[in-house]
């Protein structure tokens, strides 16, 4: 049973904070980049001895839990090897939207083929991907979003879902911020930003602005927008808006095509003082473009790192870090 008293914002001991896919969503076959941060008291770390593995085990219905125990092993003949470190390049299983999407899973031993999987609640499905941290002897599940179809459409909206979707790309951290007690701002950069022992300051990070509606012409190629409708933004789809995104949901209850937008979640780190929360964010309803946290720095000076990390709904990551300088 996890500790319920543990502060997971505060940085001590190494561990894996993050991961980020390039893409953030992908189809099977396709190459996929993962990038974790990894951090201790002194900020992210450049060299970590992680393995990586993709499972390709259902979970049985008799077990607990969000995967097959198998995939949480350190060997199993349901684990597919991608690399060790802290960035590595796999490509994804050819039969990942059937054991964790919306078609039919093979049948095994016989028996007849089971369920698809049910979508998250985004629509979408999910690749799991097993992480072993040997410095801790720690195993962590991480996820990677799939590009599969959809499970119960007609035939016609099958086609305007493939025209209309888009996939997944992830967040931009835009800048990071402090507010002092005295009511003056400062982006936090590269270098260490001075503060007084016992100050409380608010922390915040911006990220870009989307679209509420499609325009032609801005670059962006938008659920209600095609080749035929605008060209130059649909020929070919490269840009992403580096915020909250708009994308198209099927809906099983109602069985229809839903148009969505992302909300955004911000996990905080701090390896000194004391933050009031240790996630914040914003709602898909919600358009701002900022989150920010309360931070009371310690009484002893000396240094401290923050690192923040921003997901989208779809399971996009960003993250960025900062130093305070904590002085008497």
């Amino acid at each position: 049973m996890p500790d319920v008293d543990v502060d997971e914002s505060i940085l001590a001991a190494p561990r894996l904070l993050a991961v980020r896919a390039e893409p953030a969503e992908a189809a099977p076959g396709d190459t996929v980049r993962f990038v974790g941060l990894y951090a201790d008291a002194s900020g992210a770390i450049d060299e970590a001895p992680l393995d990586w593995a993709f499972c390709v085990a259902r979970k049985p219905l008799a077990e607990l839990g969000p995967v097959a125990q198998a995939c949480l092993e350190l060997e199993n003949d349901v684990l597919v090897p991608i690399g060790t470190g802290l960035d590595v390049s796999g490509a994804i299983p050819r039969d990942a939207c059937g054991l964790f999407g919306p078609e039919p899973p093979p049948s095994e031993g016989g028996e007849p083929a089971g369920r698809p999987v049910d979508p998250d609640v985004t629509g979408g499905y999910a690749q799991p991907l097993r992480v072993f941290d040997a410095t801790e002897g720690s195993t962590s599940l991480v996820e990677t979003r799939l590009a599969c179809g959809l499970f119960g459409a007609t035939q016609q909206q099958s086609v305007e879902y493939t025209q209309r979707y888009r996939r997944n790309v992830a967040p931009a951290i835009q800048a990071l911020e402090i507010t002092r007690a005295d009511g003056t701002t400062e982006t936090l950069g590269d270098a260490p930003i001075a503060v007084r022992a016992s100050e409380v300051v608010t922390v915040r990070v911006r990220w870009p602005d989307c679209p509420l509606e499609d325009a032609c012409g801005d670059g962006l190629c938008g659920i209600d927008e095609t080749r035929t409708l605008c060209a130059d933004d649909c020929t070919t789809i490269t840009g992403s808006c580096g915020g909250a995104e708009r994308y198209l949901r099927f809906d099983l209850a109602t069985r229809t095509l839903v148009p969505e937008r992302e909300s955004i979640r911000v996990a905080w780190y701090v390896s000194g003082g004391t933050l009031e929360s240790e996630r914040t964010g914003v709602a898909d309803d919600d358009t701002t473009t900022s989150s920010e946290n309360v931070l009371a720095l310690p009484h002893a000076p000396g240094e401290l790192a923050l690192v923040v990390v921003l997901r989208d709904a779809r399971g996009g990551a960003a993250w960025s870090q900062a130093r305070l300088r904590v002085e008497p």
